[in-house]
């Protein structure tokens, strides 16, 4: 990695014996089992969001993950491979929201075949599922920092998230981006408006601390994940030369 930094030295509660390969764990302090090496994942996601990979310790992700410290190199070999890890759980994750939205994106655009009252609803349906996913899924919370320190200071899990996530959704936006604009779908123009339009997404969750003190929200409800959506997408649209698609009236932020 670009910051890799040595893991710390394994410490374990107690003494550590060691465990044979493949045997299972008998409670939440053996290395062993795949209950355990789940629950290293899911604390190292949100310690990597929380302070970076140089600023987790092993030590620190065994007490969040109530394991002995010997279980991170049991299971993962050290942390530069648990990072691998939760990048593929990150990847794994958004299986089921990115990989259904592309391909209705690229099917929606081959079906508008230019028309742009279609294109304008088919873009009112990616950003509003795009925000909807955003702000209501409780692991979006560790999985946007992760993503924002890999743009910042690419390691070498950067290759994984391009290839896997951003190029795939990048390149269908292209597509409805270009169809709208008349520009090729590798223009950089159309590459920006498309980084434009998928940051204003992300924006949302990256810096939810700013939107709630600046509305004096405490949450992200239903009714104000409606009132964001009725405010971006018409935005969007414009800046697409697309007329806003009708949708539902704003709703209501209480």
């Amino acid at each position: 990695m670009s910051e890799a930094a040595n893991a710390n030295p394994p410490r374990s509660r107690g003494a550590t014996v060691p465990i044979p390969s493949g045997e299972a764990s008998r409670g939440p302090g053996r290395p062993g089992g795949e209950e355990s090496r789940a629950r290293i994942v899911e604390a190292a996601g949100q310690l990597f969001a929380d302070r970076g990979f140089d600023g987790a310790s092993v030590r620190e992700l065994a007490r969040r993950a109530k394991v002995n410290a010997a279980a991170v190199n049991y299971h993962f070999g050290g942390k530069e491979a648990l990072y691998h890890a939760v990048l593929r759980r990150l990847i794994d994750d958004t299986e089921p929201m990115f990989t259904p939205m592309v391909a209705r994106l690229r099917a929606g655009v081959a079906k508008a075949d230019g028309d742009r009252n279609a294109l304008a609803e088919l873009i009112a349906l990616f950003v509003g599922g795009l925000l909807s996913n955003i702000l209501s899924d409780a692991n979006f919370r560790w999985q946007i920092p992760i993503m924002l320190r890999e743009f910042q200071h690419p390691s070498k899990e950067f290759g994984m998230l391009v290839r896997e996530r951003i190029d795939p959704m990048h390149d269908a936006v292209c597509e409805i981006v270009a169809a709208a604009t008349g520009n090729s779908p590798q223009a950089p123009e159309t590459r920006l408006i498309t980084a434009n339009i998928i940051g204003q997404c992300m924006m949302f969750g990256a810096a939810r601390g700013v939107v709630f003190t600046r509305l004096d929200w405490e949450e992200y409800t239903p009714a104000r994940i409606e009132l964001i959506i009725n405010t971006v997408v018409p935005r969007i649209q414009a800046m697409l030369g697309l007329r806003p698609a009708p949708g539902p009236a704003k709703g209501k932020t209480e």
